[in-house]
């Protein structure tokens, strides 16, 4: 031992002495002995020696991870825990994959005590120790009880685990003790462990999101707690789904992500009642949490109310209260759910119901005593009444308020009281009073710690005295709020403090005041502009006030504008103002963002006077554009090819020039009181408000109350209002319009609702008699209507665009002016011109800089002149010689002629030449006894006598038939509406809504308490949306009654936007009788070819000849919007009258036993050439139809077809011989259906009620698959009746939108974790589809802002599964990869085979893409590469097939006629072997046929054949029919019916035509198969397709 001690300490140090330098191999030798001499005092426990060597041995090599390991053993050994620590991490920063010093390292912690960094170090010892798991796994357990104090007994069950199961029982225990970041790190390892069972991995993630969510790691805990819902709605845990949606919803309110935190509450409330229907409350309530209904319904009452979505939050708030209320709560919280209630209900404006709400929270604060909740109660009762216009009882509910919040000293109650106060003195006149309390409002406001009270203090009062014409005030209120609102960063304060002072100023006289006045605005513009297209993403925008806010702003820079003298942008910013309601229109039947390509930056507004006169020269029409402020009347004149040449501004002689307007208006429509009973004979065809009751009780309240002040009456001017109006918005222009034919008149917002038609001159001339007039909304209304309606023409390059798409794939010619080509420099060196494709030379519109100019020449256009070709000209002699033999067929036509019908070897059809052209005219559809309306049941209380008189009569004045009572259905109406060129709709409906009540539709069906919903009868502007028009004229006789109704413009916007030329409406409610004569003469006129506009001016002038209605309202209100032209009646009579004659000649050449004029189709080609959902999708939605009359239908259908397909897969030695259900034989799908796939029936001896079934015996088109899973799906949907009638009409509509839903359902399916948006422009054009929509909201699909949540109860995944199942059975080959997973390289194509589609980028897929957690996908969903185009067909010159007329093939070359090379032989082998076989295989099918026919059919007669001779039963007593005399002879009850000899030849030829229809399918097939084979020979395949 000394001697290793002497060697060990003179070793290095006797060396460095004589400063030699040491050798590498020295060094290693050193280190090797002092290794060796330090394991040795290891293992002799001489533990300080071992530690000298060691350190000896470091300091010559630092790194040796091997001497590291063993001198920290050494200090554990000596107890030095600190420095085994160290040299334990300097080992694990040397190797940190190698076990050892992580194991060290965890030791010398456990002995320092750091238990959770010791523990971590062991889990990292695991993770690459895979020997020595589970002893790591047990000194996990060890080291951890230390933090969570396991008990012994606790520590023994330990044995026998596996490591993963140790590692999650420490987890648990970990999260129990709150060590949540030794928890995350247990299991982690855990899961990254081994692969884990499902229901450990969600234990063990929803744990590790816990302990982050704990930690306040949102982010991570999100992350986590995806990944657990995923598993869980794999694995159908919904447990932790319900947990995971519970914690999720949580973190996105947290994070303020509103509309995923709304759907995870949604999720869970759905999912929570599926719990309590499986495993009871009490068990939900363990597995979720107590008191979750209340919790999540008083949350999302929160997040809906924050989004705006207020009847949503109103239905949320009263949940939360009928929970509060049954669980008997405290007094305090079921008084606040009915103040949620309540404050809700007033901001949806049912007062009613708000007042008993406030009430009933009052009682409960006084109950409580609480001084503070009665003084807000007495205001919140006060507001309420209000509003109601109960001036009295809300002042003396304002006043006990008041009274409370001086008392308690409560200044925040004290300043609501003092401006409520003042509210209510300012409505009531008292302008004194209101400015006293206003005052004090701003005093009590000061000294809250608050300044936005302060500054509202100044804008009200700013208003206040705004109000009362004192000016200077009013500017001086305005300024100290907007200094405040700056000064403290009150950014919508302070904007609206500069629109209401930037109003002020428009009306000085001092230039600099007015720019600013105009500067200001266009600020305001755009902020509100920006504001407006963040509210469709954000919504905690409230976009009514922004647009109010809007709308404010651009009526000052109007103002300021034309006083300013710059006419064309005051005239840019009108345009802009009028077109942003069509716009949102427009946008959302176009598809788009609402703003694409709307604003360019540097033009305010986003349209230049530019792009205004050229749309003015292209309609080459003068147009008169008018802006209506509170000051003036604008108007401009714009002439083609000159521009504005006149802009006027007009002011009334005093007052506010709107108010001006309004009041003529109101004189125009009001008449005097002679007229005034004639209004009582209009009929009411007006929906009933939402704000009915309201209306009722304020003009109740105001006609009671006693403080109304006497008025005098009013003094009525002796001139017209026509007059008046003219003199205001005419008079001023009326020399720039003189020998005008027509105008264009574009009104406004303000002026829409004005007859411009009616205006009256000096010289009592009206406006409309003198000129014709065309009235549009805006000028992009009339740039839409003119055709243009999928462009913007704020944006010049876009039909630039277009063409350039157009010709990508041509080679274009450029010229300049003196015809040489053009060669722009981005091109140089030029290319050559194609010979085969090049478009024809265009003249260039743009200037280019330095152009090379190259002559034409030969070389360029000509084309290469090719040889002969012996073989193709052969085939062409032998293709003509063959299609010119019989070139002439003669057929009989129905009259009895004998026509020419086939030239050149073809049969060509002959069909009458007949318009599309026809009229639509609906009337008094039939409303059942309850339908819902704005959430109430409405009991409709008559029918609508003369509108359905109406309809008749216009439909005798047209020459066609009316749509009434029962037969106008929404579904009905909405098909009639996209084929008809002129539509007339006499029906109820409303203005505000945009809606019109038709009768429900065919798939509707009531609810439990006999009411429909609103979507079964009411006819939408969502849904005419998605539909293409073609209608010149709509005329809306409709939405008007005994109130006057401001006009909406959505209704009509929505039809123009739909490709509607011009709508006529009534924009006030006239008696029965004019109406009556107006459209006699409106229609009579039109027959005489005038325009719409003049013959509405013709029509009222003939209605203004009648003394009994000479008054202007009686005859103004026919107003039309849109194109003023000419419809040709007779003409559309005329396509109407061919259309007649084919459908009869139809009709009669289906009756005739011969073929007439054109020959029937009897080889099923057309129908065997379409697709599966062409061929079952009809059939089915009229099975589910009719499944509510009869549910064992599909059930029996279904089990038919099922036994028809185990016959075919194994045909039996005799085929069976059933009877058809009962039902089946009257259902009006089952049959057609069956026989689409093949079965036949055979009547059962005399009786045809109950015929036998003839089963197919083969399945050619692989019908009978598809089937089965499509009826299995349809009985799916069935369950729900809304969910059936949806999917009835899906089944009904296009391949594309059948596609686009199958995208949609399986990722819902297979993806759940994943949301979609509605902004996606895919998913957004499902969600607006009037068809779609239904479908997706009946399987449980709900908007929730920008979301398309799926409520995932189990009935509604059932439902999807089943919806799902159906629709993919009739898709082919997408739905056999989209029903079972999700196959991404489908998403956005048809079933038409991928490799002829490219797979284009997709919502779908970007929703994919963007989720945080993305499912690992199986390789077959991986990016795929689309086959190769088809090879050119090959040559067989020895043959040479050729395609002939009516799809025929000839070989124009015997087949053994030449001498053949080995290449072609071989091919003509080849050939000939596939001939052989198909020979071969349809010979085996046609003895299939026979065989399936003798023994299928021949037994089926044989059983009645069996009974004829034989000997009858005479029974001792028959049942005879009652009523006969003695003399009669007694027919029997039960009389059995005989086969006459008519109906045994009848069966007879039945069952021939049965075996040789079957025969004539296999024959068709036969030879379309050996088509197949020769087609790819065949050179002029394409030739003869394009022929």
């Amino acid at each position: 031992m000394e001697f290793h001690q002497t060697l060990s300490m003179a070793s290095l140090p006797s060396i460095a002495d004589f400063n030699e330098p040491i050798s590498e191999a020295d060094e290693i030798e050193s280190v090797r002995n002092l290794q060796k001499h330090g394991d040795s005092a290891f293992k002799s426990k001489d533990y300080a020696q071992a530690v000298t060597c060691y350190s000896e041995a470091l300091e010559i090599d630092s790194e040796n991870a091997q001497i590291l390991a063993r001198r920290a053993v050494s200090y554990i050994e000596l107890k030095e825990f600190s420095k085994a620590g160290d040299d334990a991490r300097l080992l694990v920063k040397l190797n940190p994959h190698v076990p050892q010093g992580h194991y060290l390292l965890a030791v010398s912690l456990d002995n320092l005590k750091e238990y959770s960094q010791a523990v971590v170090s062991f889990l990292n010892a695991l993770r690459y120790d895979v020997k020595h798991r589970d002893q790591l796994a047990d000194n996990v357990a060890v080291v951890a009880s230390n933090i969570c104090e396991f008990s012994e007994q606790a520590l023994h069950k330990f044995e026998g685990m596996p490591p993963f199961q140790k590692l999650m029982t420490v987890g648990e225990a970990l999260k129990v003790a709150d060590q949540n970041a030794v928890c995350i790190e247990v299991l982690q390892t855990a899961l990254d462990l081994q692969p884990l069972d499902s229901l450990h991995q969600q234990r063990a993630l929803f744990l590790v999101a816990e302990s982050h969510f704990t930690l306040g790691e949102l982010d991570l805990a999100k992350d986590k707690y995806r990944q657990c819902l995923a598993l869980a709605l794999q694995a159908g845990n919904q447990q932790y789904e319900a947990k995971s949606y519970r914690k999720l919803a949580e973190i996105s309110l947290r994070q303020n992500d509103l509309q995923q935190g709304i759907v995870y509450y949604e999720k869970l409330l759905s999912i929570s009642n599926d719990l309590v229907s499986q495993h009871g409350e009490q068990k939900m309530t363990e597995m979720v949490g107590a008191e979750l209904h209340k919790i999540v319904h008083e949350t999302l009452c929160g997040a809906y109310r924050s989004m705006g979505d207020l009847p949503h939050a109103l239905q949320h708030a009263k949940e939360h209260l009928e929970s509060v209320a049954m669980d008997g709560d405290s007094k305090e919280l079921l008084g606040n759910g009915h103040f949620t209630v309540a404050s809700l209900q007033e901001a949806v404006g049912d007062y009613t119901s708000a007042l008993e709400h406030y009430q009933s929270y009052f009682t409960a604060t006084k109950a409580q005593k609480d001084r503070i909740g009665m003084g807000w109660s007495y205001g919140c009762l006060g507001r309420v009444y209000h509003c109601l216009c109960n001036y009295s009882l809300a002042q003396t509910y304002y006043e006990q308020q008041l009274q409370i919040a001086e008392k308690l000293g409560h200044l925040s109650m004290h300043a609501t009281a003092l401006r409520s106060l003042g509210d209510l003195a300012d409505d009531s006149g008292m302008c004194e009073k209101a400015l006293e309390y206003l005052q004090s409002y701003l005093r009590i406001s000061r000294k809250l710690d608050e300044f936005e009270t302060e500054c509202k203090a100044y804008l009200r009062l700013g208003e206040v005295h705004q109000k009362n014409n004192n000016t200077e005030h009013a500017k001086y209120f305005y300024e100290q709020a907007l200094n405040l609102a700056d000064r403290t960063s009150q950014v919508e304060l302070a904007q609206r403090s500069r629109c209401k002072l930037a109003y002020m100023l428009v009306t000085s006289l001092d230039e600099k005041e007015i720019a600013k006045a105009a500067s200001l605005a266009e600020t305001l513009v755009s902020h509100y502009e920006g504001l407006l297209k963040a509210s469709k993403d954000n919504t905690f925008l409230k976009r009514s006030e922004i647009e109010d806010m809007l709308a404010v702003s651009y009526d000052i820079v109007q103002e300021t504008l034309t006083s300013l003298n710059r006419t064309e942008e005051a005239l840019e910013y009108t345009e802009a103002n009028n077109r942003w309601e069509f716009y949102s229109i427009f946008d959302a039947q176009m598809q788009r963002p609402v703003t694409s390509g709307i604003r360019e930056k540097e033009k305010p507004g986003g349209v230049s006077i530019v792009e205004i006169c050229k749309l003015v020269n292209t309609v080459n029409t003068t147009v008169l554009y008018y802006a209506l402020t509170d000051n003036s009347a604008i108007t401009w004149v714009l002439k083609p090819g000159k521009g504005c040449i006149k802009m006027a501004k007009t002011q009334p002689c005093k007052g506010n020039c709107k108010d001006f307007i309004a009041e003529c208006m109101h004189r125009l429509r009001s008449g005097s009181s002679r007229s005034a009973s004639l209004v009582y004979k209009t009929e009411y065809r007006a929906l009933p408000l939402k704000d009915s009751q309201t209306h009722n009780l304020k003009n109740k309240f105001l006609s009671l109350s006693t403080d109304k002040k006497s008025t005098e009456e009013a003094i009525v001017p002796d001139i017209s209002p026509a007059r008046q109006l003219y003199e205001v918005l005419v008079s001023e222009v009326a020399e720039f319009i003189d020998g005008e034919d027509k105008v264009i008149v574009i009104p406004g917002k303000d002026l829409i609702h004005l007859p411009f038609d009616v205006l009256e001159d000096q010289d009592g001339r009206l406006f409309g008699e003198k000129i014709s007039m065309a009235v549009f909304p805006s000028l992009q209304v009339l740039q839409v209507s003119l055709g243009h309606v999928t462009e913007d023409y704020s944006n010049p390059k876009t039909l630039q665009n277009n063409e350039d798409e157009r010709r990508a794939n041509s080679s274009p010619v450029y010229l300049d002016h003196m015809l040489r080509v053009t060669i722009p420099p981005s091109q140089r060196p030029h290319h050559i011109v194609s010979d085969i494709s090049y478009s024809a030379p265009m003249i260039t519109q743009q200037e280019m800089t330095n152009p090379t100019y190259v002559a034409f020449d030969t070389n360029y256009y000509h084309k290469k002149v090719e040889g002969k070709d012996t073989v193709k000209v052969h085939e062409q002699r032998h293709a003509q010689q063959m299609t010119n033999k019989g070139s002439t067929l003669i057929s009989e036509t129905w009259s009895g002629q004998e026509v020419p019908t086939a030239r050149q070897g073809q049969v060509q059809p002959y069909k009458q030449s007949a318009g599309k052209e026809y009229f639509v005219v609906v009337g008094n559809p039939y409303l059942p006894e309850k339908v819902q309306l704005h959430g109430k049941i409405w009991e409709p209380h008559s029918e609508l006598h003369f509108a359905q008189e109406e309809a008749f009569k216009v439909a005798k004045y047209l020459n066609t038939s009316a749509i009434v009572g029962k037969e106008a259905k929404k579904d009905r109406i909405l098909a009639e509406l996209q084929k008809a060129t002129l539509i007339h709709l006499a029906m109820s409906g409303s203005w505000e809504d945009s809606s019109l009540a038709c009768s429900p539709s065919s798939t509707a069906h009531p609810m439990p308490n006999g009411s429909y919903l609103e979507e079964d009868y009411l006819l939408s502007a969502n849904d005419i949306l998605g539909l293409k028009l073609q209608a010149r004229l709509v005329v809306l006789s409709c939405c008007y009654g005994d109130r006057h109704r401001e006009l909406s413009l959505t209704l009509p916007l929505t039809l123009l936007a739909c490709g509607v030329h011009s709508v006529l409406i009534l924009l006030w409610a006239v008696p029965d009788e004019v109406q009556d004569k107006f459209w006699h003469h409106f229609y009579q006129e039109l027959y005489h070819g005038i325009s719409i506009s003049q013959a509405v001016v013709q029509a009222k002038k003939a209605i203004r000849n009648d003394e009994r209605f000479k008054e202007c309202h009686l005859w103004a209100p026919f107003c039309v919007i849109g194109q003023d032209e000419v419809i040709n009646l007779c003409q559309v009579k005329q396509a109407m009258l061919d259309q007649l004659v084919n459908s009869t000649e139809d009709v009669i050449l289906k009756r005739l036993q011969k073929d007439a004029l054109n020959p029937s189709n009897a080889s099923g080609k057309d129908a065997a050439s379409e697709c599966t959902f062409k061929k079952l999708g009809p059939h089915l939605a009229g099975l589910l139809l009719h499944h509510q009359h009869d549910e064992d239908i599909l059930p029996a259908v279904l089990h038919m077809v099922r036994e028809c397909s185990k016959l075919v897969e194994q045909p039996p030695s005799i085929p069976p011989t059933p009877h058809v259900p009962q039902g089946i034989i009257y259902s009006p799908s089952a049959i057609p259906l069956l026989n689409r796939l093949g079965f036949h029936f055979q009547p059962q001896g005399a009786r045809n009620d109950i015929p036998y079934v003839v089963f197919p015996q083969w399945d050619p088109e692989e019908l009978l698959p598809p089937a089965v899973q499509a009826l299995e799906g349809v009985i799916g949907c069935s369950v729900d009746v809304h969910c059936g009638h949806a999917l009835a009409n899906v089944l009904e509509c296009q391949e594309s939108l059948i596609s686009a839903l199958i995208d949609v359902l399986s990722f819902t399916k297979h993806m759940p974790e994943i949301q979609l948006r509605v902004t996606d422009a895919g998913v957004g054009q499902l969600w607006s589809h009037n068809i779609a929509r239904p479908f997706l909201g009946s399987l449980g699909f709900q908007h929730v802002g920008s979301l398309l949540m799926f409520d995932g109860t189990n009935a509604n995944k059932k439902l999807l599964n089943a919806g799902l199942q159906s629709l993919c059975a009739l898709m082919g080959e997408k739905g056999l990869a989209m029903l079972n997973r999700l196959d991404m390289k489908y998403l956005g194509i048809s079933s038409k085979p991928v490799a002829l589609r490219s797979a284009r980028k997709t919502p779908i897929k970007s929703a994919l893409r963007s989720a945080s957690t993305v499912r690992t996908l199986t390789p077959s969903l991986r990016a795929y590469t689309p086959l190769p185009p088809p090879p050119p067909p090959k040559r067989l010159p020895s043959l040479n097939p050729v395609l002939l007329g009516k799809d025929q093939i000839s070989l124009s070359t015997p087949w053994w006629s030449q001498n053949v090379k080995s290449s072609e032989m071989r091919d003509k082998m080849r050939l000939a072997k596939s001939v052989s076989d198909t020979h071969k295989e349809y010979n085996q099918y046609m003895t299939s046929a026979q065989n399936w026919y003798h023994n299928s059919v021949l037994p089926q007669a044989d059983e009645s054949l069996s009974k004829i001779g034989q000997p009858k039963p005479r029974p001792s007593k028959v049942k005879v029919k009652a009523g006969a005399t003695p003399s009669c002879v007694r027919e029997p009850v039960h009389r059995e019916p005989e086969l006459t000899m008519e109906a045994v030849q009848q069966r007879r030829d039945y069952a021939n035509f049965l075996l040789h229809s079957r025969k004539a399918d296999i024959t068709w097939r036969h030879e379309e198969a050996l088509k197949k084979l020769y087609l790819p020979y065949v050179q002029n395949a394409k030739q003869s397709s394009a022929t």
